[in-house]
């Protein structure tokens, strides 16, 4: 039985000051997220299938979508965690051992 996940989660990248919050109606602190979709199998072996970087209000959430490419060097390294950005290349390396592991074992 093959076992697949998918999920999302939100990463905090850094504060970028207090600005003006249309949903608020107030001066509010603001901060950059990476919000990030990924895909998996056995819920370890996962990849990121969608990145999408917001500027958004510390208090209510809402924001707007930024282009990473404008703040090239500014933004932090997102922090996603290993498993969940290279699993399934791990469970591609580990298949690819056993095949060798088993092939070395046949001759």
């Amino acid at each position: 039985m093959i076992i697949w996940s998918s999920g999302g989660d939100v990463v905090q990248l850094g504060a970028v000051g207090e600005q003006p919050c249309e949903n608020c109606d107030q001066e509010r602190p603001f901060s950059v997220v990476l919000n990030y979709r990924y895909f998996g199998f056995y819920f370890v072996f996962n990849c990121v299938t969608e990145r999408n970087y917001l500027v958004a209000c510390d208090v209510c959430g809402s924001g707007l979508k930024i282009n990473p490419k404008n703040f090239q060097g500014e933004l932090p390294p997102a922090r996603i965690p290993f498993m969940r950005r290279y699993g399934l290349l791990v469970l591609g390396l580990l298949v690819a051992a056993l095949v060798v592991f088993a092939r070395l074992r046949g001759d």
